[in-house]
């Protein structure tokens, strides 16, 4: 692959659509902010402020090697998106991935002279690209800053769930015991996993509500255009099979709820919410430990909390992973 010989173009959603949807399903773990259709669903609600920039980096023989989905605000470019709504952001790349697609793609924005900010936010510890676009970048004479922006919490899941009960500390083990047997006494309990488009659609008006009464913060959060948000991409992605919408029943009535994606044999935790009534029972806890036991049954390798550092996610046997943000700066004596 000789990717710095061939050219980086400026392509949209529609052009790339099937080289997009490939280069997916080649990556060994791709997560669900990487589907070509949250883009678009996050473009159409929230892109009015933006232009849109996606770019795609070509080899020799044609190939898409690298796709950038990119927006333009001002004198900055960055990631389509922003983190109050997408936890894990990166470039696109097939694997192994070749870094001469990285240093074309600085180059290309290096010369969008009206770009003096490069801000790419959400960036897995593990990435790539947090070396390599920092070489690149720096080489060109820009400044180049890496913070820690969060921590995003998962647990290695085991081949069954005794197993994971075992690996939890003896404290978060016997709490959880302790909790599933109270909520057994307050009557009929089940967990119900919604995943056809439909079935998903006509659920998350309950989903919201749940969300929405679980604390002043969410409900602040739960605009009506994050709500538009919500609910198009929860459907959108159960017509690809990924979403799992969960609810917690206590005697018929839905309680707790979750909406997670899976990708790659990994279930994100997106977001959830439950009824403060009946806080007492841990009905939000317990929600998410069955989701991790269903995914055990399933045979996931991960359960990832996503981001933010939220106690219940550690008693349940979260381990930190680190999220980074890169922000680079052109200096005055770059310009050529």
């Amino acid at each position: 692959m000789t990717c710095c010989s061939a050219q980086i173009q400026t392509e949209t959603f529609e052009s790339l659509s099937f080289e997009w949807q490939n280069m997916i399903q080649e990556r060994l773990e791709s997560t669900f902010f990487d589907q070509q259709v949250w883009h678009k669903v996050w473009w159409s609600e929230f892109g009015n402020d933006f232009q849109l920039k996606v770019l795609a980096a070509y080899s020799d023989s044609g190939s898409v090697e690298l796709i950038a989905p990119l927006m333009v605000d001002g004198n900055e470019i960055s990631f389509l998106g922003s983190t109050d709504l997408v936890d894990y952001h990166d470039f696109l790349f097939k694997e192994p991935s070749d870094a001469n697609c990285i240093q074309l793609l600085m180059e290309v924005i290096h010369g969008m002279t009206e770009i003096n900010k490069i801000s790419l936010e959400s960036l897995p510890e593990s990435s790539s690209t947090i070396i390599r676009f920092r070489s690149y970048a720096e080489q060109l004479g820009w400044q180049v800053e890496i913070a820690q922006e969060d921590v995003a919490p998962r647990i290695e899941l085991p081949s069954t769930w005794d197993d994971y009960m075992t690996n939890l500390r003896k404290k978060d083990r016997h709490e959880l015991r302790r909790k599933f047997r109270r909520l057994k006494q307050a009557g009929d309990v089940r967990q119900v996993e919604l995943i056809s488009p439909n079935d998903v659609e006509n659920a998350m008006g309950d989903f919201i509500r749940l969300h929405r009464m679980s604390t002043a913060g969410k409900e602040q959060f739960m605009t009506g255009q994050r709500e538009r948000f919500f609910r198009n991409v929860a459907v959108e992605l159960a017509k690809q099979g990924l979403t799992r919408l969960c609810f917690l029943e206590v005697n018929n009535e839905r309680v707790a709820t979750s909406l997670s994606f899976v990708c790659t044999g990994v279930r994100y935790l997106y977001n959830s919410g439950y009824n403060p009534a009946h806080s007492n029972l841990s009905v939000g806890l317990l929600n998410h430990a069955l989701a991790i036991k269903s995914s055990i049954e399933s045979g996931h390798r991960v359960f990832d909390f996503m981001r933010g550092s939220e106690a219940y996610k550690y008693h349940l046997g979260g381990i930190d992973r680190q999220i980074c943000a890169l922000t680079a700066f052109r200096q005055s004596d770059s310009m050529n």
